[in-house]
């Protein structure tokens, strides 16, 4: 009878750390950029390695990503993404930059409270009209609300390249001090395409390496 107790115990504390687990689980959000899809250069490695440190992390598939307009875009991450908390973490790209912090600005328009988002890593972003790229307009002709965005975002952190020669790296610096973000300029990296060799981004890594750090102090 005690090994019978002690054999069923040992299933319910198994179950328990499971499900324990995956409640607590910090989540993470790849947001691709244009022309893009969820297996795009970066995105899995970068997945894999978060997976291993006890992330949950989704890579999104939005519409029409030769044709984006943002309302659509905007839509399908309402759909995707249910739930947003402070362990709740976004990667993006490029346009999925924009995308993100508009769709965060939306959601958080009507809370007044501080810190409910953990934090954004937005690689190569921008908020401004590419002149080589007018199809981007529904994504910039409105700024998303950056009071808002730096209420509510935790970790705030801004990548970019000084040789980046689709998004100059101005327009992310000016993405970076309008959200009040830390600002990692690299010399080399272009605007880290799979087409340039980007297979895997590690400072992405090491960025939320310094966020565990952080919330362990």
């Amino acid at each position: 009878m005690l090994r019978v107790i002690s054999k069923q115990f040992s299933i319910l504390l198994v179950f328990l750390i499971a499900l324990s687990v995956n409640v607590f689980a910090k989540d993470v959000y790849i947001i691709h950029g244009y022309k893009s899809t969820s297996n795009y250069g970066w995105f899995h490695a970068v997945a894999q390695k978060l997976s291993k440190e006890g992330y949950k992390v989704n890579i999104l598939n939005l519409p029409n990503a030769d044709k984006p307009v943002l309302k659509e875009w905007l839509g399908a991450m309402q759909k995707e993404i249910q739930k947003i908390d402070r362990d709740t973490y976004f990667i993006t790209h490029s346009l999925g930059g924009i995308a993100t912090l508009h769709f965060l600005s939306e959601t958080f328009k009507s809370q007044d409270k501080d810190f409910q988002v953990g934090g954004v890593v937005l690689v190569s972003p921008f908020d401004e009209e590419l002149k080589k790229l007018p199809i981007f307009r529904s994504f910039t002709d409105k700024k998303p609300n950056y009071q808002i965005l730096k209420n509510v975002i935790k970790n705030r952190v801004v990548i970019s390249a000084k040789d980046d020669a689709i998004v100059p790296t101005d327009l992310s610096y000016r993405v970076a001090r309008s959200l009040d973000a830390d600002f990692i300029q690299t010399q080399k990296g272009g605007h880290f395409m799979e087409s340039e060799g980007y297979t895997d981004l590690p400072l992405v890594i090491e960025v939320f390496q310094n966020f565990s750090a952080e919330s362990k102090r």
